[in-house]
């Protein structure tokens, strides 16, 4: 059972106000143990307390709620080409957001000062005692437990890198560190387009392909911390058949042999320079005949790829975010055939509904669980003992 300072502020983190009774139905917790946290969340001015109007006789009834400019925390997105950072309050909304260009993800110390700048600027917009908790997405494999980058091909200058510690010692806050698609997963399951949903699988389809898995309502990592590593995925790698890097290589290569066979005579139209998916599904859409059977085949590889995720996971959800989700009809309408067509259960299907916020809006919430902790007064799980100490951060 959680602290009951903890589950106290995850009840009413999900509801604007609740009476003691409430909150004492709510959690389980006795009366008398309701009262004492209420009365020392009020003295530390986590929580405001008041009567409403009543016209009956008797003690009108009181009502617990949020100050919601009392306590923060800060989420970030981590990836090869931009920076993204956001300030949420105990509810969970998001209040400002910031987002820079990564300088070099060659350079550890780079990114770590950007990060830390991120965090800085983030929180001198509040008072700076106010933010309890720091969780950030990393594009690669994470090891979440001990705080460290295992590889990252966007941020190759964090490889092997404690992060978690560095920053936690440059910000002077609890830091957590996890894989950006798990988090993009559980920003979408608790405010996006899977709420309410405890088995969802978040594909996250752009430059690079990647997922983030929930089963049960906990973030799946995989005993490497590689789960959802899907640009792995065979015949070859998938990332070289169907991302959107491989996209427009596949349409240039295509020209190529269109413009070898012209040399021989045998020519099918216009050459068209390329440089983005984008303009590959749009020249699809245009009718151009090579175009169209590069975007065929890449979506016959993602309707694969979603057949094998629903196939082993049975998630009530597909969730397909990253830039290929911008196709729109042109990608979802052939994958949710293919999925009904092959599966006697198919998930739903839908399209991030928090787009390039989701990983921040995961970020977040798990960076509300630290600081619900360290409200508690139990601080942060203890990374050399990941064994004793693990479950806040595993629960949605």
């Amino acid at each position: 059972m959680p602290d009951p300072i903890v589950a106290i502020l995850e009840v009413l983190a999900d509801r604007p106000r609740a009476s003691r009774a409430q909150l004492a139905e709510a959690t389980g917790l006795s009366a008398a143990t309701v009262g004492r946290v209420v009365d020392r969340l009020r003295r530390s001015g986590v929580l405001r307390e008041y009567s409403i109007d009543a016209t009956g006789v008797g003690r009108p009834p009181r009502l617990v709620e949020l100050d919601d400019d009392s306590a923060f925390v800060v989420g970030v997105d981590a990836g090869g080409r931009t920076l993204r950072a956001a300030l949420a309050d105990l509810q969970g909304t998001i209040r400002s957001r910031l987002a820079r260009p990564t300088r070099d993800p060659s350079d550890r110390n780079a990114v770590l000062g950007d990060l830390v700048a991120l965090v800085q600027e983030l929180a001198a917009t509040v008072q700076p005692a106010t933010v309890h908790a720091v969780v950030a997405g990393i594009s690669g494999i994470v090891d979440h437990d001990a705080g460290r980058v295992l590889l990252s091909p966007d941020l190759p200058g964090l490889d092997g890198f404690d992060l978690a510690a560095a920053l936690e010692e440059r910000v002077e806050r609890p830091v957590a560190i996890d894989n950006d698609d798990l988090l993009a997963a559980i920003g979408e399951a608790t405010a996006g387009a899977a709420i309410g949903c405890r088995d969802v699988a978040f594909l996250s389809l752009g430059y690079g392909l990647g997922a983030g898995l929930i089963v049960g309502g906990r973030p799946i990592r995989g005993a490497s911390n590689a789960a959802g590593a899907i640009a792995y995925l065979s015949p070859g790698r998938l990332e070289d058949r169907a991302s959107g890097r491989a996209i427009p290589a596949r349409y240039r290569e295509a020209l190529a042999r269109r413009s070898t066979r012209s040399a021989d005579g045998d020519d099918d139209g216009p050459m068209v320079t390329v440089g983005d998916a984008r303009t590959v599904f749009g020249l699809a859409a245009a009718g151009d005949a090579t175009a169209v059977r590069v975007i065929n085949d890449v979506v016959t590889d993602l309707g694969d790829l979603a057949i094998d995720v629903a196939a082993l996971l049975d998630p009530e959800i597909i969730v397909v975010g990253g830039g290929l989700a911008q196709a729109g009809p042109a990608l979802f309408g052939p994958l949710e055939k293919r999925l009904a067509s092959a599966l006697p259960y198919p998930p739903r299907l839908a399209a991030s509904a928090l787009q390039d916020a989701a990983v921040l809006h995961g970020a977040t919430s798990l960076a509300l669980a630290l600081a619900r902790r360290r409200l508690a007064g139990i601080g942060p799980p203890d990374r050399s003992r990941p064994d004793l100490e693990r479950s806040a951060l595993q629960l949605i």
